[in-house]
């Protein structure tokens, strides 16, 4: 990962694709958060030790939609100073639009130092 930043964001969803949690958690800084748009804070806040487990619930859930013949679809990374953007859509077997996202990564040292994930369902 070089320091802009932007390879972070593109390796965390490569390793996410492959199921590597460990390469995945690897692209946030030590004192990383991933705070997802349900729970009681409004939301809810991984920290980095927390991220592995909360990774394995999403893909396990993943794995769950894929056998009802749902896929996700994410665009391309949009780079804004030190911020990346990424929009995303759960489509379901006919690829009709389920579930849209946006995630926002805030970028430091060359890692992602919070992903703020905002969602439409």
């Amino acid at each position: 990962m070089n320091d802009t930043g932007f390879d972070a964001v593109t390796t965390f969803f490569e390793r996410c694709a492959v199921d590597d949690v460990e390469g995945a958690v690897a692209c946030f800084t030590l004192d990383g958060l991933w705070i997802m748009p349900n729970g009681p804070e409004p939301g809810t806040t991984y920290r980095r030790e927390q991220m592995t487990d909360h990774l394995n619930g999403l893909i396990e859930l993943r794995k769950k939609l894929e056998v009802q013949g749902m896929h996700l679809e994410f665009d391309e990374p949009m780079r804004a100073g030190d911020r990346v953007v990424v929009e995303s859509r759960l489509l379901d077997a006919a690829d009709k639009v389920v579930d849209r996202g946006v995630d926002v990564f805030t970028l430091k040292d060359g890692l992602i130092a919070v992903k703020d994930v905002y969602r439409k369902a």
